[in-house]
């Protein structure tokens, strides 16, 4: 089966989150748990106020994307394409059968509109299994992976704004050198783990922009054990994460030719025990994200192990955070928000927590507790999506200064 390796909307929604004033924080450290460098991380806080746009940082507006409320079903999927065009997968459901739609945004449109669906209703009790990726402008891949790791899952793919659908699957069909501009990286399973639940060997596929085909990347990263994309941060670079062949230690390899060739960026100080890492930029540096377990006592499930920046592209990383017990934050849901003005959030499940000395120390993003939705990468910018539901999301080029719309309360 291939693994999108996507972060799937249950739907978008409202949620507490927001931006610290930057005032400073007078307890001592003991108050407040060091970091690496001995430095403080704040678990409480009065509710700051958001933060405005740096002078002189070339704020950029976010893109206005229309809400949908008027569209039959609620959104439990969303993505976009650089020219602000989008599709959006929907439901409405009943007692024992969903019937699934599909939602288009043309660029310039300022409406949504339904598309012919491909997707079958679902029926008994396999609920939603297919995500959708946007490939281009008028182009998206729709996605239903199987039940086992190491079976090809089924696609439709389409380029006319979902006008027609070509049915296909995530089978490999040759191979390429590089991955194009607009193309997606993604997983293919090659043998099971003895459980034979887990993959414990797979390979890098590239999903080709004008087809929707999938071609196996031709020099794969040099990383042990199951292998995961990381990031598309720039224009030619390419992160993907697996093990280090020499310590056997979780690492990042970058490449600098969308996939020609690899090299190896260790992680110092990386959790021995985590997944797979996640790779974020903004504000002038990256960030190396790895979550992983936490112990039980934490009570959380998407828990967050370590945070590494690199100032130079990635050819080297400091470690800035770890986990240590009860300092938050103790998990992260999605990507790591880099803002425009040099500050990161991180969303989890006990609220947003903000820094600005890039993730050394951090204090609460507002007095909300609990989840605070989820923020990912996407062409136009960092999209927001809440933890309950209600078909809230936001939209930002910066990180600093958000557009709402409603995609339809589930």
């Amino acid at each position: 089966m291939v693994c999108l390796c996507l972060f799937a909307l249950a739907a978008c929604g409202a949620g507490p989150w927001g931006a610290d004033d930057g005032s400073a924080d007078d307890r001592s450290a003991d108050d407040r748990g060091t970091d690496d460098r001995g430095a403080a991380a704040s678990t409480g806080g009065s509710a700051p106020a958001p933060a405005p746009a740096p002078s002189g940082s070339g704020f950029r507006a976010p893109p206005a994307i229309p809400s949908a409320t008027d569209l039959p079903g609620a959104s439990f999927d969303v993505a976009f394409a650089a020219d602000g065009s989008g599709f959006t997968l929907r439901a409405d459901c009943g007692e024992d059968r969903c019937r699934q739609y599909v939602a288009v945004l043309e660029a310039g449109a300022g409406l949504w509109r339904l598309a012919e669906s491909p997707l079958p209703d679902v029926t008994g009790d396999r609920g939603l299994t297919v995500g959708i990726t946007v490939l281009g402008p008028g182009r998206a891949l729709i996605t239903d992976g199987s039940e086992r790791a190491d079976v090809p899952g089924r696609t439709w793919f389409t380029h006319d704004n979902g006008e027609t659908w070509k049915a296909g699957t995530t089978e490999p069909t040759g191979s390429t050198a590089t991955v194009p501009e607009g193309a997606l990286l993604v997983t293919e399973c090659l043998d099971l783990a003895p459980d034979g639940n887990e993959c414990a060997r797979n390979r890098l596929l590239v999903v080709m922009p004008d087809s929707g085909e999938h071609r196996v990347l031709a020099r794969q990263p040099p990383l042990k054990g199951p292998l995961a994309p990381s990031g598309d941060i720039a224009a030619n670079a390419l992160f993907a994460t697996g093990l280090d062949p020499g310590s056997g230690l979780p690492a990042l390899a970058l490449s600098k030719d969308r996939g020609r060739t690899w090299h190896l960026t260790p992680l110092a100080g990386v959790a021995e025990q985590g997944w797979s890492i996640r790779v974020s930029g903004g504000g002038g540096a990256l960030y190396a994200v790895q979550p992983g377990q936490l112990p039980d006592e934490e009570g959380v499930k998407n828990g967050l192990r370590t945070i590494h920046v690199s100032t130079d592209g990635g050819a080297t990383w400091t470690r800035t955070w770890r986990y240590r017990p009860g300092a938050e934050p103790l998990s992260i849901t999605g990507d790591l928000l880099a803002a425009d003005d040099g500050s990161v959030l991180v969303h989890g499940e006990t609220g947003a927590w903000r820094s600005t000395d890039r993730a050394r120390t951090f204090r609460p993003g507002s007095a909300a507790r609990g989840p605070a939705g989820s923020v990912r990468t996407t062409p136009i910018g960092w999209l927001w999506t809440g933890s309950f539901g209600d078909g809230t999301c936001r939209i930002s080029a910066d990180g600093i200064t958000w557009h709402p719309f409603d995609l339809g309360e589930d």
